[in-house]
């Protein structure tokens, strides 16, 4: 239930306010994630990891990911959604602190890592649940659009910033920083978001709209076509993104492109710079135009040719669709959460529902790695068959998207 006021109207919150605080929150998590990716190649010697086990300091996030994104929605259904990113906040803490004293033990590292990833995925899960809870529906889409810039932004301010703070401070400062990163976020999530007195309870919260008795959320309940289809465009679009921000710039070196490592580090970071502003800008329209679902198929219809131009060209082609690309494609992740709310059959099933988005999302990436790395081939360098395959799965899920029905 929302948090009412003496008069009975419920007491939401500010949009901006709450889409800001949750996107700082979200961006502690993401540079947590990320922080490490700049620095694998340095610190696998100190650890003694191969390049497979160096992997998994990434991979681990969205392995941990698929285990408990379904309980992250049961725990914010059943203590609301501030107390789970406070505690959230506090195991990144922990993580960054194991992280710290695992000297050169490889394996403490990644249980390090692990139990990082376990705050990610509930960071994930509640933060739209927050904004379903404390944001007027009206205006949901202008928070959501801000919250969504969390991830490609966090990997932008890691990718800056971490190599400076290693170099200053080493390993141990740079796990140092973000875990102060993430203290100062919960203080601010802490002071400035007001939890509804009585959150929604969805075992017992019911449409009496039609006098239909209270039933328990089952998870059962969101298989429906409608949501199939959903989670089925979803997938497909945390594949393309992986594929961006994870392997294109081995493949940009790799290949007779000719990318050196600055360059490929640019042409994949500068989607994302662009996204930061795309993508509070198209949910605000949104919010105010009531074209959610017109502005999602026409932000992912691009990103399958993109991805294709950016796998298969260079020069100014490629260029384009990177700009394209953060213009558009990128600002439907927003969009994305905030139509899932309304896909969602019943508010009833919610926080399961975020559980459920937040465990497609990690098995998306995680399958990912496995579907482009096949398709490169061992050497990366079967970059054209990559591109075609991507675009056209790009194509697929806006098709899939358009046969989605809203309430």
């Amino acid at each position: 239930m929302k948090d009412v006021s003496r008069r009975g109207r419920p007491r939401y919150q500010n949009a901006v306010i709450v889409g800001l605080v949750l996107l700082v929150v979200g961006l502690s998590a993401a540079c947590t994630q990320y922080k490490a990716s700049t620095l694998l190649v340095t610190i696998a010697p100190r650890f003694s990891l191969s390049a497979d086990g160096s992997a998994w300091i990434m991979s681990i996030f969205t392995l941990v990911g698929i285990f408990f994104a379904l309980p992250a929605g049961g725990l914010a259904q059943r203590f609301g959604f501030k107390r789970v990113m406070l505690a959230s906040s506090g195991l990144i803490i922990i993580g960054s602190i194991i992280g710290m004293l695992s000297g050169e033990n490889g394996i403490v590292l990644i249980v390090s890592r692990a139990i990082e990833g376990v705050s990610l995925t509930f960071i994930t899960t509640c933060g739209p649940i927050a904004i379903q809870q404390c944001v007027d529906p009206r205006k949901t889409a202008i928070a959501t659009g801000i919250w969504g810039c969390w991830g490609n932004g966090g990997a932008v301010i890691a990718s800056v910033l971490t190599p400076h703070i290693f170099g200053i401070a080493g390993f141990e400062g740079v796990w140092l920083v973000f875990a102060v990163v993430a203290a100062l976020a919960a203080l601010l999530l802490l002071f400035c978001i007001r939890a509804p007195k009585r959150t929604m309870d969805e075992s017992s919260a019911c449409d009496m709209s039609n006098g239909a008795e209270c039933e328990p959320a089952r998870y059962r309940d969101l298989l429906t076509p409608n949501v199939v289809l959903f989670l089925a465009g979803f997938l497909i679009f945390n594949l393309l993104m992986l594929a961006i921000l994870g392997m294109l710039p081995s493949v940009l070196q790799l290949s007779e492109k000719g990318f050196s490592l600055e360059q490929s580090g640019f042409a994949t970071t500068l989607p994302s710079l662009i996204s930061l502003v795309s993508t509070p800008l198209v949910g605000a329209i949104a919010g105010k135009t009531g074209r959610a679902k017109q502005l999602l198929i026409i932000t992912m219809s691009v990103l399958g040719p993109c991805v294709f131009v950016m796998y298969t060209q260079t020069g100014i082609a490629f260029w384009i669709a990177a700009v394209v690309l953060g213009s558009l494609g990128l600002a439907c992740i927003g969009l994305l959460i905030a139509v899932w709310i309304d896909v969602i059959p019943s508010p009833r099933l919610v926080a399961k529902g975020m559980g459920v988005l937040t465990l497609t999302q990690c098995t998306g990436q995680f399958l990912g790695t496995f579907l482009i790395q096949l398709l490169l081939g061992s050497g990366l360098s079967q970059w054209l068959l990559a591109g075609v395959v991507l675009g056209i799965m790009g194509v697929i899920g806006t098709i899939v998207m358009c046969f989605v029905k809203l309430k």
